[in-house]
């Protein structure tokens, strides 16, 4: 099979002319597999752009999905290679995100947002216990919604088909019902905080380290128009999206500079 690309948690081949197969890395959780296959599938049934789940695989000892082949670039691929459609291109990541806030998860399916961030940040390594209780017992103050939310949007996990003028959402694992600013949060943290991976072309990564600003406000700025929410709406979940975040695997960049936004915020709470 004909590798298409790596990341962090799996690789993704060529499975058939019409089929891609997102195989795992060897010992990855097969809990986390299958709720990314079950997510995937709950979603695509509410009517969202997302690439048909066909098949749960084990190749080799790892666990896969094979799904739905997508032709087409990411966001931030054509972005970076398009600077001049930074604008237009914002507005329809911002109007896809908003989308797909507007459908709700009633049936209480999916994961709980803040069910989540509470576990997440119990086992956050960076955070002392104090500090971990004051941003729990913070979460309490937030909205409970149920709207469907991503939890990991950005550029990179949006796909467009030039041929279908669409866009396509990937990589559903972190999907959950909540409040959509928190989803917001979530994305803006990612995306002022996190690299590239190590083994993208380094024009890429210069591409998006010189953008990231721009890319960033943009997309922003077009959700707040769109959604009517406020910055403070959003900025009022940033504690709890960052320290949530450091129960993953960062650089120790990213997490220092996730960690600035958590202390700068620990602040405002005294």
């Amino acid at each position: 099979m004909r590798l298409l690309g790596q990341g962090n948690t799996a690789d993704v081949y060529e499975y058939s002319p019409t089929q891609i197969m997102k195989l795992y890395k060897m010992g990855y959780p097969l809990d986390a597999v299958q709720r990314e296959f079950r997510i995937t599938k709950l979603v695509r049934e509410k009517g969202l752009n997302v690439p048909q789940v066909e098949s749960f695989v084990e190749s080799e000892g790892r666990n896969g999905i094979v799904f739905e082949r997508i032709e087409g670039s990411t966001m931030l691929l054509l972005m970076i290679q398009q600077a001049q459609l930074i604008e237009e291109l914002s507005a329809r990541l911002a109007r896809c995100h908003y989308d797909l806030h507007s459908l709700a998860d009633h049936e209480g399916t999916l994961p709980v947002q803040k069910e989540i961030l509470i576990g997440s940040i119990h086992r956050a390594p960076l955070l002392s216990d104090q500090d971990k209780e004051r941003i729990i017992m913070y979460i309490a103050s937030l909205p409970e919604r149920q709207q469907i939310c991503h939890g990991d949007f950005h550029h990179d996990n949006v796909m467009y088909s030039e041929a279908k003028d669409q866009l396509w959402l990937i990589d559903w694992m972190t999907g959950m019902s909540g409040d959509p600013a928190g989803d917001v949060a979530r994305s803006w943290v990612i995306l002022m905080s996190g690299s590239l991976p190590e083994d993208v072309d380094p024009t890429m990564s210069l591409g998006f380290e010189a953008s990231r600003n721009t890319l960033v406000d943009r997309y922003i700025q077009h959700y707040l128009q769109i959604s009517r929410l406020r910055w403070e709406d959003i900025d009022a979940w940033v504690l709890p999206v960052a320290a949530a975040r450091l129960d993953e695997h960062l650089s120790e960049r990213e997490a220092e500079r996730v960690l600035t936004f958590i202390h700068d915020r620990l602040i405002l709470l005294d």
